[in-house]
Protein backbone atom coordinates (compact mmCIF):
# COMPACT_ATOMS: atom_id res chain seq x y z
CA UNK A 1 0.00 0.00 0.00
CA UNK A 2 1.11 3.52 -0.74
CA UNK A 3 1.16 6.86 1.02
CA UNK A 4 -0.94 9.35 -0.92
CA UNK A 5 -0.86 13.05 -0.01
CA UNK A 6 -3.66 15.44 -0.87
CA UNK A 7 -3.80 19.19 -0.51
CA UNK A 8 -7.29 20.58 0.19
CA UNK A 9 -8.02 23.96 -1.46
CA UNK A 10 -7.84 23.72 -5.24
CA UNK A 11 -7.11 19.99 -5.06
CA UNK A 12 -10.11 18.22 -3.52
CA UNK A 13 -12.06 21.25 -2.25
CA UNK A 14 -13.29 24.30 -4.14
CA UNK A 15 -13.14 27.21 -1.69
CA UNK A 16 -12.79 29.93 -4.30
CA UNK A 17 -15.91 31.69 -3.01
CA UNK A 18 -13.80 32.61 0.05
CA UNK A 19 -10.68 33.74 -1.80
CA UNK A 20 -9.51 37.10 -3.07
CA UNK A 21 -6.22 38.17 -4.58
CA UNK A 22 -4.20 41.33 -4.16
CA UNK A 23 -3.16 43.56 -7.08
CA UNK A 24 0.15 41.65 -7.31
CA UNK A 25 -1.73 38.34 -7.73
CA UNK A 26 -0.93 36.99 -4.26
CA UNK A 27 -3.59 35.62 -1.95
CA UNK A 28 -5.24 38.26 0.22
CA UNK A 29 -4.82 36.53 3.57
CA UNK A 30 -6.82 39.17 5.46
CA UNK A 31 -9.82 38.45 3.19
CA UNK A 32 -9.28 34.69 3.62
CA UNK A 33 -9.24 34.93 7.43
CA UNK A 34 -12.32 37.18 7.39
CA UNK A 35 -14.21 34.58 5.30
CA UNK A 36 -12.81 31.56 7.10
CA UNK A 37 -15.94 31.14 9.22
CA UNK A 38 -17.89 27.89 9.77
CA UNK A 39 -20.89 28.97 7.66
CA UNK A 40 -18.58 29.87 4.74
CA UNK A 41 -16.53 26.68 5.10
CA UNK A 42 -19.70 24.60 4.84
CA UNK A 43 -20.43 26.33 1.50
CA UNK A 44 -17.23 24.90 -0.02
CA UNK A 45 -17.74 22.19 -2.64
CA UNK A 46 -15.83 19.14 -3.83
CA UNK A 47 -13.59 18.88 -6.86
CA UNK A 48 -13.34 15.70 -8.97
CA UNK A 49 -10.19 14.47 -7.19
CA UNK A 50 -12.25 14.02 -4.01
CA UNK A 51 -13.67 10.80 -5.48
CA UNK A 52 -10.14 9.55 -6.23
CA UNK A 53 -9.20 10.29 -2.63
CA UNK A 54 -12.10 8.15 -1.42
CA UNK A 55 -11.25 5.33 -3.85
CA UNK A 56 -7.59 5.26 -2.81
CA UNK A 57 -8.57 5.13 0.87
CA UNK A 58 -11.04 2.30 0.15
CA UNK A 59 -8.25 0.41 -1.62
CA UNK A 60 -6.21 0.53 1.60
CA UNK A 61 -3.74 3.31 0.86
CA UNK A 62 -2.67 5.70 3.62
CA UNK A 63 -4.23 9.10 2.95
CA UNK A 64 -2.44 12.16 4.26
CA UNK A 65 -3.96 15.60 4.02
CA UNK A 66 -1.25 18.24 3.90
CA UNK A 67 -2.76 21.71 3.68
CA UNK A 68 -1.64 25.29 4.23
CA UNK A 69 -4.97 25.94 5.98
CA UNK A 70 -4.97 26.48 9.72
CA UNK A 71 -7.51 23.73 10.40
CA UNK A 72 -10.38 24.54 12.70
CA UNK A 73 -13.32 22.43 13.91
CA UNK A 74 -15.54 23.47 10.97
CA UNK A 75 -12.95 22.10 8.53
CA UNK A 76 -13.05 18.70 10.25
CA UNK A 77 -16.85 18.76 10.14
CA UNK A 78 -16.73 19.54 6.40
CA UNK A 79 -14.34 16.62 5.81
CA UNK A 80 -16.57 14.24 7.77
CA UNK A 81 -19.86 15.40 6.21
CA UNK A 82 -18.35 15.02 2.75
CA UNK A 83 -16.77 11.65 3.56
CA UNK A 84 -13.22 12.75 2.79
CA UNK A 85 -11.07 10.12 4.52
CA UNK A 86 -7.63 10.63 5.98
CA UNK A 87 -5.17 8.90 8.27
CA UNK A 88 -3.19 12.06 9.04
CA UNK A 89 -4.16 15.74 8.87
CA UNK A 90 -1.11 17.98 8.55
CA UNK A 91 -1.80 21.70 8.56
CA UNK A 92 -0.58 25.21 9.31
CA UNK A 93 -0.45 26.28 12.92
CA UNK A 94 -2.55 29.37 13.68
CA UNK A 95 -0.40 32.47 13.15
CA UNK A 96 2.28 30.67 11.10
CA UNK A 97 2.99 32.71 7.97
CA UNK A 98 5.75 30.64 6.33
CA UNK A 99 5.45 29.88 2.64
CA UNK A 100 3.22 26.98 1.66
CA UNK A 101 6.17 25.08 0.16
CA UNK A 102 8.37 25.47 3.25
CA UNK A 103 5.46 24.58 5.54
CA UNK A 104 4.55 21.43 3.64
CA UNK A 105 8.15 20.22 3.43
CA UNK A 106 8.51 20.66 7.20
CA UNK A 107 5.19 18.95 7.97
CA UNK A 108 5.83 16.00 5.67
CA UNK A 109 9.44 15.46 6.73
CA UNK A 110 8.35 15.49 10.39
CA UNK A 111 5.47 13.10 9.70
CA UNK A 112 7.52 10.54 7.78
CA UNK A 113 10.43 10.63 10.22
CA UNK A 114 7.90 9.90 12.99
CA UNK A 115 6.75 6.92 10.89
CA UNK A 116 10.31 5.51 10.97
CA UNK A 117 11.62 6.76 7.63
CA UNK A 118 14.86 8.74 7.26
CA UNK A 119 12.97 11.38 5.26
CA UNK A 120 9.74 11.88 3.30
CA UNK A 121 11.16 10.65 -0.01
CA UNK A 122 12.12 7.30 1.51
CA UNK A 123 8.41 6.52 2.03
CA UNK A 124 7.87 6.94 -1.74
CA UNK A 125 4.62 8.91 -1.38
CA UNK A 126 2.75 10.53 -4.22
CA UNK A 127 1.24 13.99 -3.81
CA UNK A 128 -1.60 15.94 -5.41
CA UNK A 129 -1.44 19.73 -5.08
CA UNK A 130 -2.53 22.72 -7.15
CA UNK A 131 0.29 25.08 -6.09
CA UNK A 132 3.13 24.98 -8.63
CA UNK A 133 5.68 26.24 -6.08
CA UNK A 134 4.70 23.42 -3.74
CA UNK A 135 4.92 20.89 -6.57
CA UNK A 136 8.42 22.12 -7.46
CA UNK A 137 9.54 22.05 -3.82
CA UNK A 138 8.19 18.54 -3.25
CA UNK A 139 9.76 17.26 -6.46
CA UNK A 140 13.08 18.75 -5.34
CA UNK A 141 13.03 16.60 -2.16
CA UNK A 142 12.13 13.45 -4.08
CA UNK A 143 8.34 13.27 -3.78
CA UNK A 144 6.44 12.28 -6.93
CA UNK A 145 3.84 15.00 -7.58
CA UNK A 146 0.80 15.53 -9.73
CA UNK A 147 -0.76 18.86 -10.68
CA UNK A 148 -4.28 18.73 -9.22
CA UNK A 149 -5.54 21.55 -11.44
CA UNK A 150 -4.75 19.58 -14.61
CA UNK A 151 -6.13 16.34 -13.20
CA UNK A 152 -9.38 17.93 -12.02
CA UNK A 153 -9.86 19.49 -15.49
CA UNK A 154 -9.22 16.13 -17.16
CA UNK A 155 -11.61 14.25 -14.85
CA UNK A 156 -14.33 16.91 -15.23
CA UNK A 157 -14.06 16.57 -18.98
Amino acid sequence: MAYVIFDLDGTVIDSTHRQATKADGSLDLDHWFEHNKPEKIMQDSLLPLAESMRALAAAGHTIIICTARAIQPADKVFLAVNRLPYHALLHREMGNMESDASLKIRLLETYFIAQGFDNAAQARPIMFDDNLKVLDAMTSIGIKCYDATKINRRIAG
